[in-house]
């Protein structure tokens, strides 16, 4: 209670608002006293006119701001009951026997009861604070719930900050002078300012390595700065920093920096949990790596058996029966090892491909490709391998820049079409479309052959070829699967569908900004 009366007793009103208050005063006075004339006059009340200028006294309390104003317009009551309703008439005259007693006992209970409307009405101004306070910490509590980043997170708390105490906020996350995140929201152009002066970055700054409230607190300390900063910590860690910049800190009610305490324990469990998820997430990648890498193996084992066994059966005939084929069948022969070397080639490169983003501190180097080249670059070498191959190739006219790993998204794109010319089982010509949506990149390679067996569509990406023939479906597992790890390493998804006009369709789509990944459904694709 006595930081109560302290706090009350620091208020400070502009000169508007005294005037206001004065002006409401004078006329409550001029009201009740036209009121006491008029009943007087008609004999309605007598003796007891001081019990209207006692109302008047609550009213003028309850509308005006502090307890000065009561107390004047007790003293004018006592003044014009003597002045108006007490003989001799309008003349003052205290010195009547028992008056002076009776008067200051009057006087006593109109200051009493100006003192006690006036402490009633900052208690409900209080008890509305605290409701909308609580009110304001339940909502915040429930958007910090649905917060699943950190830069979410820190503007969740400095709005409600900023909501909660009328004030300029700033949020550090991380130490001041090199924050991770770092976010204001200000009342005054100029209080960006003042937040961005060195004297209250180094104030911040104090408040994070010590781990306390520092700068205009109830019992201010001799400085200089202007807002107040308290840090978002437990007692083994510290998140960041809050700052308040209040209009007038003298204001202040005396519970906001325990409330404010409140409201950062909701956010530093909001960013606890956060780092679980997070922590989680790496556990369930891990894991998911850990299958991928179990996947490759068992398609490498099964893709390098086969064209080996190949290789190994034909350049045994060669050796043990070179007399005795002929020319055709000699040729047929080496013709068949040169296309199974190729095809061990071909593997390799991919081995290297997802040896390079596989790595425990590897990472994919993206830079600034221009899609239309890289497309041109994978259509060339397709037809190196498969001279006899026709591909479509369809892209915006506008220019598409994609940050990307260009060697790596050459494979993917390398990967698709070659699968899309052995596996389809037609001779029809391949489509290379590449399109924009918003701020993605899709690419989609389409074939017109037999299709994927719907059975197969679900574990496609995992180096799985199940029941099928090994020799028929030579190298579908294991390109897939890298075609995966590589997309994923850029922050985008693939799919694969079947469409309805015959064939397969495979769709990956690459964020053209920032890092943030794509969570692509399956469209329909014209024919």
């Amino acid at each position: 209670m006595r930081d109560f009366l302290r706090q009350l007793k620091r208020v400070k009103l502009s000169p508007s608002v005294i005037l206001y208050d004065l002006f409401k005063t004078i006329l409550v006075f001029l009201i009740a006293t036209s009121f006491a004339l008029c009943v007087v006059e008609m004999n309605v009340i007598s003796d007891n006119i001081f019990g209207v200028y006692m109302l008047a006294v609550a009213v003028t309390s309850v509308i005006t701001n502090g307890v000065i104003w009561g107390i004047l317009s007790a003293v004018g009551g006592v003044v014009a009951v003597n002045f108006f309703f007490t003989y001799p008439y309008f003349a003052i005259n205290f010195s009547m026997a028992g008056y002076p007693v009776t008067f200051a006992l009057l006087l006593f209970m109109s200051v009493l009861t100006s003192a006690l409307t006036t402490r009633v009405k900052k208690a409900a101004i209080l008890s509305a604070t605290r409701e909308r306070r609580a009110e304001n910490l339940t909502e915040m509590s429930n958007a910090l719930l649905s917060a699943n980043t950190l830069n979410k997170i820190m503007e969740i708390t400095l709005d409600y900050f900023f909501e909660s105490n009328q004030c300029s906020v700033v949020a550090y996350l991380g130490n001041p002078s090199d924050p991770k995140i770092k976010l204001l929201k200000t009342i005054q152009p100029h209080d960006e300012l003042i937040f961005h002066s060195p004297l209250e970055v180094q104030i911040a700054i104090d408040s994070y390595t010590k781990n306390e409230i520092t700068g205009i607190v109830l019992e201010p300390k001799v400085q200089n700065c202007k807002g107040t900063y308290i840090p978002i910590s437990t007692e083994t860690k510290v998140y960041g920093v809050i700052g308040l910049l209040f209009e007038s800190p003298d204001d202040v009610l005396f519970d906001t920096y325990k409330f404010s305490n409140i409201m950062v324990s909701q956010t530093i469990l909001a960013l606890e949990r956060q780092a679980i998820e997070e922590k989680a997430q790496l556990i369930l990648l891990e894991k998911e790596k850990e299958k991928m890498r179990s996947n490759l193996l068992r398609a490498v084992s099964h893709d390098l058996r086969t064209p080996l066994t190949c290789i190994l059966g034909a350049s045994t005939t060669l050796q043990e029966n070179k007399d005795k084929l002929d020319e055709a069948i000699f040729d047929q022969l080496l013709s068949d090892i040169n296309h199974d070397a190729q095809w061990l080639i071909h593997m390799v490169e991919n081995l290297l491909s997802i040896t390079k983003i596989s790595s425990e501190d590897a990472k994919v180097k993206k830079q600034d490709e221009i899609v239309e080249e890289i497309v041109a670059e994978s259509v060339s070498r397709i037809h190196k391998r498969f001279p006899n191959s026709t591909i479509h190739v369809s892209v915006p006219d506008d220019l598409l820049i994609v940050p990307m790993d260009a060697t790596l998204i050459e494979q993917v794109l390398i990967n698709l079409m070659e699968n899309a010319i052995r596996h389809s089982g037609t001779s029809l010509p391949i489509r290379l479309k590449v399109s924009k949506d918003g701020n993605e990149a899709i690419f989609t390679v389409t074939d017109y052959g037999k299709g994927i067996d719907p059975a197969r569509l679900s574990t496609i990406f995992e180096g799985k070829n199940g029941s099928i023939s090994a020799d028929s479906n030579r190298g579908l597992g294991i390109g897939l699967s890298i075609c995966k790890t590589i997309i994923l390493a850029h922050n985008g998804n693939i799919t694969a569908k079947n469409h309805t006009c015959g064939g397969a369709s495979f769709t990956f789509v690459l964020p053209m900004k920032g890092d943030l990944g794509y969570d692509y459904e399956s469209k329909n694709t014209n024919c």
